[in-house]
């Protein structure tokens, strides 16, 4: 299998829409997570950088599958987690997590082709990426987006 890179966009819903205006109060619960389900798994919306193509560019084709609109700028880099393949340790995939921004509504768009919705909103203690939880940690506190490898951060990430 070559090597791959993906760009995911974080999009989150705040549990209180009232708390978006302080996005750095998470004394309540914590936000929901948008994921796209394929094949009965859910996983956080995202698409294969192609050869020379900008982050920018990649970001756009995915908020553009899932009916949103892009960002006016470009989408803050909020982690970076490898993933090594299963021979020697080489890296097999890198995943770059861009900052999709807040939708007010939880009403998510149905599919095109067939009328049901294949995203879902998920309690983000209940994602099973712990790279969307290190991203939004960052895109609520600011700071340089950890390096992650298989989720966990490395160095002083």
């Amino acid at each position: 299998m070559p090597r791959q890179t993906w760009v995911n966009l974080l999009v989150w819903h705040p549990e209180d829409p009232l708390n978006s205006l302080n996005p750095r109060d998470l004394s309540g619960r914590l936000p929901r997570v948008l994921q796209v389900v394929r094949d009965g798994e859910a996983g956080p919306p995202g698409v294969i950088l192609r050869p020379d193509e900008p982050l920018r560019q990649a970001a756009a084709r995915v908020s553009a599958a899932l009916g949103l609109r892009a960002p006016a700028q470009p989408a803050p880099l909020l982690a970076i987690d490898q993933r090594p393949s299963g021979r020697g340790g080489d890296v097999e995939q890198m995943v770059l997590v861009l900052d999709g921004g807040t939708l007010p509504t939880e009403e998510l768009p149905p599919c095109g082709g067939c009328g049901r919705s294949h995203l879902v909103w998920t309690p983000l203690e209940e994602a099973e990426q712990p790279t969307l939880v290190h991203a939004l940690r960052a895109r609520v506190q600011g700071g340089q987006p950890p390096t992650l490898w298989c989720g966990e951060p490395v160095g002083g990430g």
